[in-house]
């Protein structure tokens, strides 16, 4: 029987936590969340086993340690974390971000337990209370192992994956941020500046948010995340997100020439691509 600690229990810490429980019911999991009425919620739904304090003797238990919190307290949590966790205990996270606690790992001297997780998974809604036991059902489960860690920790954390009946899959946390800011950070950019566009160009009396209809609602669905996660997100993903969105303004650019100099056969060609590689 393994011992799982949990710090943070929002929609992707709970699902993953209901997703342990599902497939691992006798793994006892312990957790700890900045509002009681979260573990309460945990408790009376079978998806923990005990609650947590923020510092706790009993993450020395843990063999593995999901950090679910933002960023910069997943990294404070490191710190204390350092000088607790028992041998050959991983310390993992579920951010989208991994740039700064992969240096945060890397002066920490943390590099030989450590390895970045990231579900490519979600909702616009956020909380424990959207969290289920499904989210990670058949979703891509990336993983950046620090540079220290063990072959053999990354290949039984891979099994630990697989066995919650999501999909593995290694990359380098630097390739994992330029990707996740392209399909990931650069659709919620997108999304959010859509919907303030026609809130700033509508009518006086609101005739486009009456009249929006499906494919609006498709394409800025992801504005309702959660605002302060996706302000983080873009303030520790600076770098390559400003490159990823320079490149799409330009893009952006090109389809306003198009259109200005009418050119029928190009236009015909960036929508025919869109749909193949779309549909593909």
């Amino acid at each position: 029987m393994k011992t799982i600690g949990f710090i943070g229990l929002g929609l992707i810490g709970g699902s993953i936590a209901k997703t342990i429980r599902k497939f691992h019911p006798d793994y006892h999991i312990l957790a700890y969340a900045k509002h009681k009425e979260t573990l309460a919620a945990a408790l009376n739904c079978g998806a923990i086993d005990a609650t947590l304090e923020e510092r706790d003797d009993r993450y020395a238990m843990c063999d593995y340690i999901f950090l679910c919190a933002p960023v910069e307290y997943n990294i404070e949590y490191l710190r204390y974390l350092k000088d607790v966790i028992k041998e050959g205990c991983i310390i993992t996270d579920a951010g989208s971000v991994k740039g700064p606690i992969h240096k945060a790992v890397e002066e920490l001297g943390m590099e030989y337990c450590f390895i970045g997780g990231h579900p490519m998974a979600g909702s616009e809604r956020s909380g424990f209370e959207y969290s289920s036991d499904h989210l990670l059902e058949n979703a891509y489960y990336i993983l950046t192992p620090s540079a220290n860690v063990s072959r053999e920790k990354v290949e039984a954390y891979k099994t630990f994956v697989s066995s919650l009946k999501a999909l593995p899959i290694e990359l380098d946390y630097h390739q994992h941020d330029m990707l996740t800011g392209t399909i990931s950070h650069l659709p919620h950019i997108i999304a959010s500046n859509l919907v303030n566009f026609v809130k700033k160009t509508d009518t006086d009396d609101e005739l486009m948010k009456m009249l929006a209809a499906g494919g609006f609602k498709d394409i800025t669905r992801i504005a309702s995340s959660s605002p302060i996660m996706w302000q983080q997100i873009c303030l520790k993903n600076k770098e390559p997100i400003s490159k990823i969105l320079g490149g799409f303004i330009d893009s952006l650019s090109e389809t306003k020439k198009l259109i200005d100099q009418s050119s029928e056969r190009e236009l015909y060609c960036m929508f025919e691509s869109s749909r193949d590689y779309r549909n593909s």
